[in-house]
């Protein structure tokens, strides 16, 4: 179970949650700030456990850092709670690529009202992507 609070005293956030793009922008900077990209799991050939659970002891009880995927995934479960539509999209990362290749990192489509909006914890808000 996710315990929002928890989580928002981790990434020191103490703005509203209405669900609107404000607070979308808001909680996507102070997590941005508060909880580093690591991987050490995966260099030390430990498992990545995606479960909601196992996301909230790492990223917000040891205070520790995660990859995409768990950034992603632990970050939807906290725009869903607060009333935020969110799909969870597979995606790749082209920077500096002339080849095509696989889907290895995870981003978020967001929709308020009715806009949406790609959202990556490793990355910024994009754009609206209906305009």
């Amino acid at each position: 179970m996710l315990d929002v609070p928890a989580y928002l005293e981790r990434i020191a956030y103490q703005g509203t949650l209405a669900p609107d793009y404000a607070t979308l922008e808001a909680l996507h900077l102070a997590r941005a700030t508060h909880i580093p990209f690591e991987n050490l799991d995966i260099l030390l050939d430990r498992p990545i456990l995606l479960d909601l659970g196992s996301l909230q002891s790492k990223l917000v009880d040891a205070r520790r850092g995660g990859y995409c995927y768990e950034h992603n995934a632990l970050f939807a479960s906290v725009l869903r709670e607060i009333g935020l539509s969110v799909t969870p999209l597979a995606a790749r990362v082209r920077h500096r690529q002339a080849t095509l290749l696989p889907r290895a990192h995870m981003c978020l489509w967001v929709r308020i009202d009715d806009a949406d909006w790609i959202v990556d914890t490793e990355a910024s808000v994009e754009t609206d992507v209906t305009k």
